[in-house]
């Protein structure tokens, strides 16, 4: 018995003596290193500093992957109308969860992927979207704590192999904004890559916590609405200025979408068929891409879409590890483009968030610091996105707007994810609004 209790607790051994080495070789293996490049400094000088880095790196990677932790109950609860508060429970039997087996990533590995009390597989989507959403806030966090990421700031100074974090009540204030921001993101297309519409409750929390800080608070806006920099620009307290730049991201996100409605949701019709699946879509896809526009301002939107674009295409190999959640009535078949993009867009806005600095110096990137021809010509370039965004180039629309493809039937998730992960029957197609169609009916 003891025997069989410590190979099931092998894999989370395992993963504590990696993560164990990885901090130890980066507190001492890094102070030795600049103990030798920098001739004023001892080891024993660099050790406190690099422990101070280890030791914010490891909390801000247990806090953000606590918050994709629950962002998987958001994504798997909203859609079903049901409340996101409580205790986090097994979808099959029910049973409330330990608290240690609700410890991002570490209690999957602890529990073998398995319920402790039905002994029923657990999805690996929960331990991968807890360790995406944690990568991804803490990098941001990382970047921006330490000064290496927002534009024109103007403290950046490191001091050499002493560098520390600088924090100040207006940098706490942007971070938040955009940690809220991202992880906004990351629920619409947790819950999008589903095939699932959006909740409007989602819609509205997103619109509450992103519009209105920077009404009241200017300075998260970081670069302005114009698209050329004003002389000596500082945003505290242009709340006019805070107006302009929720209206015309609005006004962006609202155009992006439109274009890569093509491509995206085909059968969208706002006049002829305003509550149709495609239509539906394409209002989803417009509320994902209002987030990163008031985020970064619609001057950088032309480059995030064509990143996002691409990023969709090559992600698409890791989507389909992460299995599809059965739908308030059903699920869907397979995945399409739609979907591809609405997991591409929280890694683009993560990369232009920790990039943003250097994006931000590049003349080559649109933005308000670039010239108005580098805004037109991304701008212009996203008008062929849709051409190469389309799941294959003989794919239609079905009724509902799902993009389908008789010869892209490999592609399904089904074929990707073992059965114990899904139930037990499929529906064919899916439409935005619930309504299933089956081949065969569900037995009782």
């Amino acid at each position: 018995m003891k025997r069989h209790r410590l190979r099931r607790k092998l894999p989370l051994l395992a993963t504590l003596a990696a993560i164990t080495i990885a901090v130890g070789g980066y507190v001492f293996g890094l102070a030795l290193l600049q103990s030798h490049l920098y001739a004023y400094y001892d080891f024993e000088d660099l050790i406190q500093p690099r422990l101070i880095d280890a030791t914010i790196v490891s909390w801000l990677l247990f806090f953000c992957s606590s918050i994709g932790s629950f962002l998987n109950v958001v994504a798997w609860r909203m859609p079903r109308g049901e409340g996101i508060g409580g205790h986090s429970h097994c979808p099959r039997c029910a049973n409330t969860l330990k608290i240690q087996d609700n410890v991002p990533i570490l209690g999957w590995i602890s529990l073998a992927g398995r319920c402790r009390f039905c002994s029923l597989p657990i999805s690996r989507r929960y331990p991968i979207v807890e360790a995406l959403v944690g990568i991804t806030l803490t990098l941001i966090g990382i970047t921006q704590l330490y000064s290496l990421s927002l534009p024109a700031q103007f403290v950046h100074g490191h001091d050499g192999p002493l560098w520390a974090p600088r924090v100040s009540p207006e940098l706490l204030a942007i971070l938040t904004y955009h940690t809220v921001a991202v992880s906004t993101l990351w629920a619409m297309a947790l819950i999008r890559i589903d095939g699932t519409r959006l909740p409007a409750r989602l819609v509205v929390f997103a619109g509450v916590v992103l519009v209105i800080p920077m009404l009241a608070y200017p300075t998260v806006m970081v670069v302005p609405w114009q698209a050329s920099r004003p002389m000596v620009w500082v945003p505290d307290g242009l709340h006019v200025d805070a107006i302009m730049r929720v209206a015309s991201a609005l006004v962006a996100a609202a155009l992006f979408g439109r274009v890569l409605a093509k491509g995206l949701c085909p059968s969208a019709d706002l006049k002829l068929d305003p509550l149709g699946g495609g239509t539906a879509r394409l209002v989803d896809l417009i509320a994902m891409l209002s987030v990163p526009a008031l985020v970064i301002g619609w001057q950088s939107m032309p480059a995030l879409v064509i990143v996002a674009a691409v990023l969709a295409i090559v992600l698409r190999p890791l989507l389909r590890w992460i299995p599809i959640n059965d739908g308030p009535r059903g699920q869907i078949a397979r995945r399409g483009a739609m979907e591809s993009f609405a997991f591409a867009l929280p890694f683009a806005l993560t990369l232009h968030l920790v990039f943003w600095r250097v994006l931000w110096e590049t003349p080559a990137w649109p933005s308000d610091h670039s010239s108005r021809n580098v805004i037109i010509i991304a701008a212009l370039t996203v008008l062929a996105v849709p051409f190469f965004l389309t799941d294959r180039t003989t794919a239609t629309a079905s009724d509902d707007g799902q993009l389908k493809d008789p010869g892209d039937e490999d592609e399904g998730v089904v074929d990707d994810v073992s059965t114990d992960e899904l139930p037990e029957h499929h529906c064919d197609a899916e439409s935005d609004d619930g309504d299933q169609r089956r081949d065969d009916p569900p037995s009782p």
